[in-house]
């Protein structure tokens, strides 16, 4: 898939399609190449996914929480809701998961644990999740949204890793 700026990227499975309900990667195709897992409508008609993965070239932003920021436009909104601790009541004033900054051994990242709210059969419950943002990977930044049911932190790095391997300018 085109990386806006330049350049290809290998997306992986099931992110590599484009979905067919209209997505809200539109907000940031100038910018990021946006890759959902499992794009939908809900019964309520608002769309919903399982993931993300944002692929941006570093050059193009002046910083890593730039990239970040500019992706968080593409989340659903459980998605984008996520960050907010589990049971904060909605006052204006949430508390909300940190994003961690920290030197990785391959760069810069940005790490921030997640709890998207759904809606079950019988109940509404969180699925654990994270957002891992990768810097500088082989000219890429790499961002990736996740729930621990689809693989967690170990799932995030290896997808970060394959991405910035298949990048071809």
């Amino acid at each position: 898939m085109n990386v806006p700026g330049g350049g290809s990227v290998l997306m992986p499975e099931p992110y590599n399609r484009k979905p067919s309900y209209p997505a809200y990667s539109a907000r940031v195709a100038d910018k990021v190449l946006i890759g959902y897992r499992n794009w939908r409508s809900t019964m309520s008609g608002h769309p919903e996914c399982d993931g993300m993965i944002s692929v941006g070239l570093a050059a193009e932003f002046e910083s890593l929480r730039a990239f970040m920021t500019t992706s968080c436009a593409a989340l659903s909104i459980q998605w984008g809701a996520a960050d907010t601790v589990v049971g904060t009541a909605w006052t204006g004033n949430e508390q909300r998961y940190p994003v961690e900054e920290r030197d990785g051994d391959e760069g810069p990242e940005l790490i921030q644990l997640l709890a998207v709210h759904r809606v079950g059969w019988l109940d509404v419950y969180d699925d654990m999740a994270l957002m891992y943002v990768a810097g500088n990977r082989n000219g890429l930044h790499v961002g990736v949204w996740i729930t621990n049911k689809h693989g967690g932190a170990r799932r995030a790095t290896s997808l970060v890793q394959r991405i910035a391997h298949s990048f071809q300018r």
